[in-house]
């Protein structure tokens, strides 16, 4: 018999960019509301990893669980999706948010993002919470604002307030 699984409700996620702090024993200091996000769904207990050795992620189970099976799906890239999961798998681990809204971050993974006693940029959505080291970070701020002029007139034009 199949087991039904409780959908997580539907959370609205922080907006913007937010700094945390990880400390010098690998603990990522969640902001109030990121932890209350995941309380909201219900995902005390997450998996943390990286795909690209560049941004960490926090993952609600059951989001890790839906990529898991997109990985897994049969085509002609599969290999390259289970080489995605043998990554996150060596760079990742279980989590579990502590009581003063704390992380642990998998040693592996911070040591190859640079986010040990580092001050970090988070970012949420879909059940995922990013991770960005600071000059990933203003990286990606700084490619994003190239063409502003350029990127708000296509939207207005097609309908952004």
């Amino acid at each position: 018999m199949e087991q039904s699984v409780n959908p997580a409700p539907n959370v609205d996620p922080p907006l913007g960019f937010w700094p945390a702090k990880v400390d010098d024993k690998g603990r990522l200091k969640l902001p109030v509301n990121f932890a209350s996000y995941l309380t909201a769904l219900q995902a005390t207990k997450v998996f943390i990893t990286t795909l690209d050795k560049v941004t960490g992620k926090i993952y609600t189970i059951p989001t890790w669980n839906g990529n898991v099976k997109l990985l897994d799906a049969p085509g002609p890239k599969r290999q390259w999706g289970k080489d995605l999961v043998t990554v996150a798998n060596k760079y990742g681990a279980d989590g579990e948010l502590d009581a003063n809204g704390r992380l642990v971050l998998p040693t592996e993974m911070r040591r190859t993002l640079g986010l040990e006693n580092s001050q970090v940029w988070l970012s949420a959505g879909d059940g995922v919470i990013t991770i960005r080291e600071q000059k990933v970070h203003e990286a990606v701020c700084s490619s994003a604002e190239q063409n502003l002029a350029e990127k708000v007139g296509h939207f207005e034009e097609t309908g952004l307030k």
